[in-house]
């Protein structure tokens, strides 16, 4: 058998040749493509290795980063079989050779990128004292950050940071897949615990006032509180599902309005009113049992990523449904939201918790009461993900957290996005960037 073999490294010219390209598109391609086990019972993944450069060498790297390396694994494994088989037939796989020199090349800073991200959700965690008027937390936040930090040369950070509220009780873990897409991008991600966590530092009778609350009060308080204690100048706010619904609340405050820069909303829970029956149906048999828990993937994505237990107790989820199932929003509130720079609502078109279409009625209410308040207030920009259930955020993190990052504060008020437009891993969206 005519196995593959490395050859010496040479300095390639910046363009793609047209046989680099024509391999590039049967590796994309192949690369798209999974068999039955990948998709329903285990997604091509590396084996548990501890995270290099550790301080705890026991740590081993979490479930979705072992996605995104085994991705770009998978990619290696693809195209040295290209390589192998053209070789055994007697052809010239020099444009194969040449294109997997360049993504070695890539993928090389990508992966020593994942390690130092996957480190950081472990030790890059500060813990933030609040006051609210129910009662003080000590809350875990995780800042994930690439940037190198110091120097006598290095240049100010005019970076403004994302304060990313995630889905409903979740620790910083649990939004892995969303949040080092915004990092690997080049963003300043500050990500807290929700205080269901028992991670977090609460009061002794925090069941008892969330058992009290008939709308999002108690977690908006928790949120400012948060931005308060840690100073910030300037922040754009991401919120997803849960979080999303928190972020359009604290982005009614007026303290909050002065610091504000970008609100970004993804898939928010609220904008529809619904029964706790029919939101608990949505969760758990439309997105949990029919979408989700069949695929490989969506499982790893939306709900291990890098956590090993979840740490939020039933009763405090229940209580969690039973506010949201009460939370809708009024478009005469949502009209006063105001912030310096973008205001987006993202949501997918599959989803089983935000109705696109109604949502859609809504924010041109809301965009009406608006313009008419102020006439150049830039519109609220809606971004449909066809195809996109609620779980898009997680599955499609990496082109999602590029698009984000590279689009300007634009102008179009409604814009469809295919998913596919939308990389779901750190190799599809190399592949995408070579031509």
């Amino acid at each position: 058998m005519n196995e593959w073999q490395p050859r010496p490294r040479k300095k390639l010219p910046p363009d793609l040749t047209p046989g680099e390209i024509e391999a590039l598109e049967a590796l994309r391609a192949q690369l798209s493509e999974t068999t039955l086990v990948e998709r329903h019972m285990a997604a091509y993944q590396t084996r548990e290795a501890p995270i290099r450069g550790a301080e705890n060498p026991d740590l081993v790297r979490d479930e979705v980063f072992r996605f995104e390396r085994g991705q770009i694994y998978k990619a290696y494994e693809i195209l040295r079989g290209h390589i192998r088989e053209i070789e055994a037939g007697g052809g010239d796989a020099t444009d194969q050779r040449n294109l997997l020199l360049r993504i070695r090349e890539r993928a090389k800073t990508r992966e020593r990128n994942l390690d130092r991200l996957n480190r950081q959700y472990h030790e890059n965690v500060r813990m933030v004292e609040v006051e609210t008027e129910y009662g003080t937390f000590v809350v875990p936040v995780v800042e994930l950050d690439l940037r190198e930090q110091g120097g006598e040369e290095s240049e100010p950070d005019e970076r403004t940071p994302y304060f990313m509220l995630g889905s409903v009780a979740t620790n910083y873990h649990q939004t892995a897949a969303l949040s080092m897409g915004l990092a690997l991008a080049g963003a300043r991600v500050l990500v807290p615990m929700w205080p269901e966590q028992e991670a977090v530092g609460r009061p002794d009778n925090f069941p008892q006032q969330l058992a009290q609350q008939q709308d999002l009060g108690l977690h908006t308080a928790y949120a400012k509180a948060l931005l308060q204690q840690m100073n910030l100048s300037s922040v754009n706010i991401m919120g997803v599902s849960m979080g999303g619904s928190v972020a359009l609340e604290l982005a009614q405050d007026p303290e909050v309005q002065g610091i504000l820069q970008d609100l970004i909303v993804i898939e928010p829970v609220g904008l529809q009113k619904k029964s706790l029956l029919r939101l608990g149906r949505d969760f758990l048999v439309s997105e949990g049992l029919i979408k989700t828990a069949p695929y490989s993937e969506a499982r790893i994505k939306t709900l291990t990523q890098g956590s090993r237990t979840n740490t939020s107790s039933f009763a405090l989820l229940r209580q969690n449904g039973r506010i949201l199932s009460n939370t809708h929003f009024e478009a005469a509130a949502l009209a006063k939201i105001q912030p310096k720079g973008k205001f987006q609502i993202w949501m997918g078109t599959r989803s089983s918790i935000v109705d696109s279409a109604a949502a859609q009625e809504l924010i041109s209410e809301v965009e009406t009461l608006r313009q008419h308040d102020d006439s150049d207030a830039a519109p609220v920009a809606v971004r449909v993900v066809q195809g996109g259930t609620h779980g898009w955020p997680f599955l499609n993190g990496i082109g999602f957290a590029e698009m984000l990052l590279a689009e300007e504060n634009s102008q179009e008020r409604v814009t469809t996005v295919s998913l596919q437009e939308l990389a779901n891993s750190s190799m599809a969206q190399l592949l995408k960037g070579l031509g």
